[in-house]
């Protein structure tokens, strides 16, 4: 895991270069969220512990529900920020994985015959499962590249 290499020293405050986030922007999720591309090392381990959350329970919620009523997930709220950096980085890296093994776990679980199943997004209007499982590795390795990035040059 990229951010474990992190979580002891003082790249956990890392962010991005101006060129990387300059490339990242243009890419993936984040021309539509491009504020996640100011966020540190840290920060970025806590969005994916939430949205890792978030996306556990809007799948079961989507395979067992009759179009469940999804709400918006702002990731740059405040509160959500503060949570982000509230826990020691050791604490947020147990939930992180524990957070990435229940998805992986949901994830597995989906049939071929939910793939159509729905939710109502309170943003994004209606949604299936299988857009969300589209979604979610490219999410995931927008954010990969984000860490890369961050973690590969010092930080002046």
């Amino acid at each position: 895991m990229l951010v474990a290499a992190a979580a002891s020293g003082e790249r956990w405050h890392a962010t991005l270069q101006p060129e990387d986030r300059q490339r990242l922007v243009h890419l993936g999720h984040f021309p539509d969220y491009s504020s996640e591309l100011d966020w540190t090392v840290g920060d970025v381990a806590g969005h994916l512990r939430d949205s890792a959350q978030v996306f556990t329970e809007r799948l079961r919620r989507m395979c067992t529900e009759r179009q469940p009523q999804l709400a918006d997930f702002v990731t740059d709220a405040p509160e959500r920020l503060a949570g982000y950096r509230s826990p020691p980085p050791a604490q947020l890296l147990r939930q992180l994985r524990r957070a990435q093994d229940e998805l992986l776990q949901t994830v597995a679980g989906v049939g071929a015959t939910e793939l159509d199943r729905t939710g109502l997004h309170a943003v994004d209007g209606r949604i299936s499962v299988a857009e969300v499982l589209d979604f979610l590795p490219r999410h995931q390795l927008d954010h990969a590249q984000q860490l890369a990035a961050q973690l590969r040059c010092p930080q002046s």
